[in-house]
Parts: structure tokens; sequence; C-alpha cells
């Protein structure tokens, strides 16, 4: 399980390069979706304790013609829990800011194209709100935390100047802590956006469907910038998949789209460097366009069984997205 995991990673963790900003390190403070209810009295004089487990849900509600519906209230919607409807406890509007962390491949694969990299995701900081909080990473042979979250929700797109486009690609790595250490303890609507080509040829510690598995888990919705401008060779490594040069551009993409459709996300594709604009700019309006659902399963077991989830509109004629449900606890 996750904890387990965790303690296998306590040698890995992020790097926080020097003259980054130090106004906050990732947040520590408990998650409201696993928390103690305080004590409470019984029979008999006394008191014990309940852990109550919320699960949230980012969800994005689209017309036929694929606008986003940015009007819904909490009534519009229904949840089912492996098909047992279920009473939505809170609920966020699209209104409400988001915590976004930026995270961009910085491998010697990038090199070439570092100067529009940097560009478009700077614009892309321009697109957030301003009451909108942001935290921006880098990975290549390491995972480098530039900045962290503002508690003041101040952005600083110059840490992305300060990058260095060398080495190798630890992109399983970095979905793992940008998950974990960053965005774990964030409160409300939350995303990690990811700009790759989703090959790894790095990560020791973690694997692809340990990532993937984190990814149906997580409270954030992931959303997936797929860059590639020509297709990669791997030189004296291996191919993901074995396959060849071409498999292994293709597993990289197919990696991405899975890591972002188990969280309720998607992915972008830019197959030359005029198309990262228009990816950045596409997540970017699905960001100020989700909502948030949270929810207590009335049917949930401490057995470790993935439990599907199912979002429904009352009215007719949209499409709702949301990630494809969650693991229980265990005992």
């Amino acid at each position: 399980m996750l904890a387990v995991k965790a303690l296998a990673l306590s040698a890995l963790c992020l790097a926080l390069p020097d003259g980054a900003s130090q106004e906050e390190a990732p947040s520590q403070r408990e998650a409201p979706s696993q928390r103690e209810a305080p004590p409470s009295d019984a029979p008999g004089g006394k008191s014990f304790q309940i852990r109550v487990d919320m699960v949230s849900l980012p969800v994005v509600v689209t017309t036929a013609a694929g606008g986003y519906v940015t009007d819904l209230r909490r009534e519009d919607f229904r949840v089912l829990d492996d098909g047992v409807p279920q009473e939505i406890a809170a609920f966020a509007s699209v209104e409400e800011p988001v915590s976004v962390a930026l995270m961009l491949d910085t491998s010697d694969s990038m090199r070439k194209h570092e100067g529009i990299i940097r560009n478009e995701a700077t614009r892309f900081v321009g697109f957030l709100k301003k009451e909108d909080r942001l935290a921006i990473l880098s990975f290549n042979d390491d995972v480098v935390l530039w900045e962290p979250f503002s508690l003041y929700g101040n952005k600083n797109p110059a840490a992305l100047g300060r990058m260095e486009f060398k080495g190798m690609s630890a992109v399983y790595e970095a979905v793992w802590l940008g998950l974990e250490q960053v965005l774990r303890h964030e409160y409300g609507r939350k995303a990690l956006v990811v700009f790759s080509d989703g090959i790894d040829t790095r990560s020791r510690t973690v694997t692809e469907e340990e990532t993937l598995r984190l990814a149906r888990e997580t409270e954030a919705a992931i959303y997936a910038v797929c860059f590639r401008p020509a297709e990669r060779t791997f030189g004296r490594f291996p191919a993901p998949g074995g396959g060849g040069a071409r498999a292994g551009n293709e597993a990289g993409r197919a990696y991405l789209a899975r890591l972002a459709g188990s969280s309720g996300g998607t992915l972008a594709e830019a197959r030359k460097t005029d198309d990262l604009s228009t990816a950045f700019r596409k997540i970017a309006r699905e960001l100020s366009s989700r909502y948030s659902i949270g929810y207590y399963p009335s049917n949930l077991e401490r057995n470790g069984a993935f439990h599907r989830v199912e979002v429904r509109l009352k009215r007719n004629g949209h499409t709702v997205r949301t990630r494809e449900g969650y693991y229980a606890p265990r005992p």
C-alpha cells in the first residue's frame, strides 16, 4: 500500500535549489479527506474516535459540441459508488481557486526546444486566475521543486528560467513525488500538470504501475502535455516496452494518457512546437471549468477493493468526466 511504499521511498525526496523561494515549504496540513472526528461520549462514560474517509472527485461537464458547462450546482449532480447512490457532502464550483503543480520534463531529449518550452510554460502560468496557487517542478535525473505553493498565492514563473535541460528522465519518480509530497495536503481543487514525452529512462524506486495506481487514489486531477516533435531515439538505453524506438514513443504517450484518464484529467498532444500554446491553453481552460465533489461512501469496507465511481447529471444532453474510482483503505 501507499504507506509502505512511502517508507521505501524515504531516500527519495524533492530537491530545493539554492535561491528558490522559501516562503512556504510543501504543506504538512492534514488532508480533509482523511481526518479524525472529535472524541464523542459513548455509553458507559467511555470516549471513542471515528476515522472517516471522504472521496473527492474532480468533475468536468461538457456539451455535445465540446464546450464546458460551468453553471451547475450541487443538486444537479448524482454520485454512484459501485452502483450505490451517495449523498454529496462537499461541493466546489468552478469559481473556487485551484492548486496547480506544474511539472516540466527537462531531460536531454527536450534540450533542443528549451526556449519555447520555457516561453509556453510561462504563458500557461499567466492563464491561471489570480486566486489560484502554483508550484513549479522539473525532472531529469533528479526531481527539483523550484517554487513551492505560496501562502499568499504568489506565482513566480522566473523559476522556469533557472532550469537546466540535461540528463535522463525520471518521470515515474516525478509523478509520485508531485502527488505525494507537493499536492497531497492541499485543500480544495488541485491538479498536476505534466509536460513530457512520457518516456522514463531513469526511475529506480517507482514503477509505471505504481504511479497509475496512485493516479486512481489521488484527489488531484492529472493533465498531461505529451510533446513529441520528432520520433525519439534511445541510444544505448533500451526503449520502453522493448519494441524499438517507435514502440517506445508510443508507450510514452500511452502512459500519459492512462495517467491522466485514471485521475479524471486529460491528455493534450503537441507533435510540433507550434502545438504547445494550444495544448497549454486547453488545460488552463479546463482547470477553470472543473468542479470538485466529495462524499463519504455509505458502502465502504476496509478491504482494499477498487470502487468504481460514476457521476451523473439530472439534466440530459451533457457529458460528465471524472476519475475511474478509488481503492478502499485496508484495515
